[in-house]
């Protein structure tokens, strides 16, 4: 189990992360049409995914902490849940399938690891 924890920490930080940067420095590649409202999405949800990468790096020396890992994993769990409704709604040709399965393997890992933390938990 720890190590499947240090795998899904470590793939939603850089999953998170680079299309975080993505999105914060390039939003045009996510929005083809150039709109402003699809230009402001993509910023807004670059740093949303930015913030929700940096919960790694945060906790990463408190990964054996039961209450840390409830918080972290519980917050990991619910964003990638989100995330995988909001992306199966709103499922285009464009943007095809590919978000909601990420998102949606996240969010099994994390709901696994949440309920198995004191596997690994020391404290």
């Amino acid at each position: 189990m720890r190590k499947l924890l240090i795998v899904v920490l470590m793939v939603n930080a850089l999953f998170e992360g680079l299309v975080g940067a993505l999105l914060v420095f390039s939003p045009s590649s996510a929005v083809p049409d150039g709109s402003a409202a699809g230009i402001s999405f993509a910023v807004n949800y670059g740093f949303a995914a930015l913030a929700i990468a940096s919960i790694v790096l945060w906790t990463w020396s408190e990964k054996d902490n039961l209450k840390t890992m409830g918080v972290v994993l519980g917050i990991l769990s619910t964003f990638h849940s989100g995330l995988t409704l909001a992306t199966a709604m709103t499922m285009t040709a464009e943007s095809g399938a590919t978000p909601t399965i990420v998102h949606g393997i996240m969010a099994i890992l994390c709901w696994i690891l949440f309920f198995n933390r004191k596997k690994w938990c020391i404290s």
